[in-house]
């Protein structure tokens, strides 16, 4: 063989061989050491497919928390979250249905309302028809509501003022707030009294009356305190309401149970007061607590003394039946001037007593009679006994006379 002819065959074999290895290499047939090095392979894949599946899980998971998270975040009340605040800096309108009105602080004309605008505080707001309806967004959680003709006002006050207020005018409005309200965030004013202390939701219907005015006060949910002159309403609970009329001197008071059961504090004067420890004397407020269901009554009236500033009061109450069952005058702060508890009245005492008085006239006058009578007996025997004498005398004279 030649020198060409052997180097051609070594170049074959060694094609050969290399296909053989490439063979051997596609079908995968690696013994024990290739297997387990497979297996090692698969093994890692499905590592990585369950991780990737994990993290696709886990994001998924992730992503609905989030979604979830996000949904109870807007369906959680605003006062759990430390970043929004109670109030608004200004309130505005949040929804307007017909036609309202403004009129701004120092504005002498009203102008028409924007659903979504912001007015200053000290702004009066009026709706003008029956179907009109206005919500004024004081907060996140506090709105105060119209529907139909009525109009409020709101109070002008500081920005750092921590507590908001209307002021009623006409109509019926609504105010709602959270029903975990702290004390003092919230006050309704009229001319004769005022609503603080609110949380839930109540309503006040007012009008004027011409010679004063009238205000219908209901606690729909919650609580709310109510108070005026002389008197004070603690904790007014749901379904419970009042009616409260004022003269427009505001000389005259009259609260009148509608319905529910609360309890109205009366004011009855100072009083004076002795320790018997120390037997020291002081003076105190004196109250009367009266529950003002329905058809029970509260009457103050006032007076202004000629001189001095210390007014003159006297409050009754009266029952379902109009009966007067408490009664007490006395002046302001004036331990010297006051009446005290005159106790109940009913007509039934009335009666008995005009019956007694009756008989006692009667008594009186029957005795004068016979007083007269028995006068006149003793006048006529002074007048015999006169004549008796003068005929004596008359004959004494006569002998007298004959010599």
């Amino acid at each position: 063989m030649t020198m060409k002819a052997l180097m051609r065959t070594v170049v074959a074999a060694t094609a050969v061989t290399a296909f053989v290895a490439v063979a051997q290499d596609d079908d995968f047939d690696f013994g024990d050491d290739g297997a387990a090095a497979a297996e090692s392979s698969d093994d890692g894949e499905a590592a990585d497919g369950e991780s990737a599946e994990g993290e696709a899980e886990d994001g998924a998971e992730d992503g609905t928390e989030a979604a979830e998270g996000e949904e109870t975040a807007e369906a959680r009340p605003a006062k759990k979250s430390g970043n929004v605040k109670t109030f608004f800096i200004l309130p505005y309108c949040r929804m307007l249905e017909g036609q309202a009105e403004v009129r701004k602080p120092g504005a002498k004309d009203w102008t028409p309302i924007q659903e979504g605008k912001f007015y200053p505080l000290g702004t009066a707001y009026r709706t003008l028809g029956a179907g009109d309806s206005l919500r004024l967004q004081f907060g996140p959680e506090i709105e105060v509501t119209v529907k139909g003709a009525a109009s409020f006002g709101t109070r002008a006050q500081a920005l750092d003022v921590t507590s908001r207020a209307i002021v009623l005018q006409s109509g019926t409005v609504s105010v709602k707030l959270p029903r975990t309200a702290p004390e003092g965030l919230f006050e309704v004013l009229a001319p004769g009294f005022k609503a603080f202390n609110l949380a839930g939701e109540s309503r006040y219907a007012y009008r004027n009356t011409g010679d004063g005015d009238e205000a219908v006060v209901r606690c729909v949910t919650d609580r709310l305190d109510v108070e005026g002159r002389h008197w004070r309403i603690a904790k007014m609970r749901a379904a419970d309401e009042l009616r409260i009329r004022s003269s427009a001197d505001l000389l005259f008071t009259g609260l009148y149970g509608q319905s529910g059961d609360c309890t109205v504090k009366l004011d009855q004067g100072r009083i004076s007061v002795r320790d018997f420890e120390t037997g020291e004397t002081k003076s105190e407020d004196k109250f009367l607590d009266w529950k003002l269901s329905p058809q029970t009554a509260v009457r103050i009236h006032r007076a202004l003394p000629a001189l001095g500033e210390r007014m003159s009061v006297t409050v009754m109450t009266f029952d379902e039946l109009g009966e007067l069952k408490n009664r007490c005058a006395f002046a302001e702060n004036l331990v010297e001037v006051n009446s005290g508890e005159l106790g109940p009245v009913q007509s039934k005492d009335n009666a008995d007593l005009a019956k007694r008085a009756a008989e006692a006239t009667e008594s009186a006058e029957g005795e004068a009679e016979e007083a007269d009578g028995e006068a006149d007996e003793g006048e006529a025997a002074e007048g015999d006994a006169g004549d008796a004498s003068g005929e004596a005398d008359g004959g004494s004279n006569e002998e007298d006379m004959d010599f």
